[in-house]
Formats: C-alpha cells, sequence, structure tokens
C-alpha cells in the first residue's frame, strides 16, 4: 500500500506533525503485517496522486484558511482524491488549548475520511516582517499548541482503519 502525506507549511511545524504522522503510522500498519511506502512530500513537490492508495494532507492555517498550495493540489486533484482513503488535517490555533475545535470549510469536504484540527506553534524569530505585523495585529504570542500524542492517536485510528479495510493475502 502506497501512502501519501502531503503538507503547506511556511516555518516547518506542520511538516513536523507530517513526520510524526509518518512515524506513528508506519508502526501501526507494521503490527498489521501490511506492506507500506509511505512518502512525506511538500504538496508543491507532488505532481499526482494516482499512485497513491490512500492520501493525507494538511496545512497551516494562516488568517483561516489553508495554505494557496495545499489548495491548489486539492482542487487540482479533486477526482483522484474522491475515489480513495483521504484524511485532512489543519495546524495553526494558538492558544485554543481546551477549547472545541474550530469550524473549517474541510470539515464539509464529503469524499474525506475525516479533517482534524491540530494545535499550530508560532516562532516569531522564525517569522518575515509582514508576519510580525500581522501577529502584532492579532496579539497572538509565541507558543507550541501541538500535542504530539493527538497526533500519533490520530495516525493510529487511520492504520487501523487502512489495516481493516484492505483484505490480506492468503499463501496457499
Amino acid at each position: 500500500m502506497r501512502i501519501l502525506i502531503a503538507t503547506a507549511s511556511r516555518h516547518g511545524s506542520t511538516r513536523q506533525i507530517a513526520q510524526w504522522i509518518s512515524l506513528s503510522l508506519t508502526k501501526a500498519l507494521a503490527r498489521s503485517d501490511l506492506e507500506t511506502d509511505i512518502d512525506v512530500r511538500d504538496v508543491a513537490d507532488v505532481d499526482s496522486i494516482a499512485e497513491y492508495d490512500a492520501v493525507i494532507i494538511g496545512s497551516a492555517v494562516y488568517m483561516g484558511r489553508w495554505l494557496r498550495n495545499a489548495r491548489k493540489l486539492v482542487a487540482r486533484e479533486q477526482a483522484e482524491l474522491e475515489t480513495r482513503p483521504v484524511w485532512l488535517f489543519s495546524s495553526g490555533p494558538i492558544g485554543a488549548r481546551g477549547s472545541s475545535e474550530p469550524h473549517s470549510s474541510w470539515d464539509e469536504a464529503s469524499w474525506a475520511e475525516e479533517h482534524r484540527v491540530f494545535g499550530g506553534k508560532l516562532d516569531l524569530s522564525t517569522l518575515s516582517v509582514r508576519e510580525r505585523l500581522v501577529v502584532r495585529l492579532i496579539r497572538a504570542r509565541d507558543g507550541d499548541d501541538r500535542s504530539r500524542d493527538d497526533v500519533e492517536a490520530w495516525a493510529r485510528e487511520i492504520g487501523a482503519r487502512l489495516a481493516a479495510s484492505t483484505p490480506t493475502a492468503t499463501v496457499t
């Protein structure tokens, strides 16, 4: 089974979530004896999803929206996405720990198995001048609200669903 994890990340924290998903998913699927090949790629480097059996797409959220490259990938590959299991995740809310997950237009993507929102990370020292101005306007602060445990638990859920939906080969 070939699995693509494609992400759009400006400063690397969403890409790191993809790495956590990959590691946990690899372990979960190894326990099910399902042979897998997992590619973690930037959405800008994905030409097609046709060669993959399952897809996970994630994006950092800025000003309430996924990054443009992630939105473009989904729009371009929409027909293919509707033919295989797809999970979506967003990374971005800071300071929302313990609050309910924000509503997203991706929650309405009927072709997706699920859309999960994870907390984000903000490191002011990595931001451009323009980004710092925006952050100052919305009064955001440094912080890391990502939960590796939550990410890994979600990846295990995905692994269980993929393993349950894949027929096992019988050797005679």
